[in-house]
């Protein structure tokens, strides 16, 4: 560990990369909307029509909703339709 300047403790610097989260897989559904999820952290948006979870963070972004979810979802200003 390097000192820091002028004797003062050297500061303590935020990791490169964060370590990834283990997240539950989101439900596999075909012929649902592709939709992005712009924030940070982990969110867990709960499906109000279909019941299902869909989990997000930084890194997995991207998820595909059941149809009769993607309305409610796209009310979150951190979710829009995948370009």
């Amino acid at each position: 560990m390097g000192s820091g300047c002028c004797g003062q403790p050297p500061s303590r610097r935020p990791r490169a990369a964060k370590e990834a989260e283990r997240l539950p897989r989101n439900p596999k559904l075909s012929g649902g909307v592709r939709l992005l999820y712009l924030g940070s952290g982990r969110k867990d948006f709960p499906g109000p029509q279909s019941g299902l979870t869909y989990v997000v963070s930084e890194t997995r972004r991207k998820f595909v909703a059941h149809r009769d979810d993607a309305g409610a979802l796209l009310k979150n200003r951190f979710v829009i339709l995948e370009p």
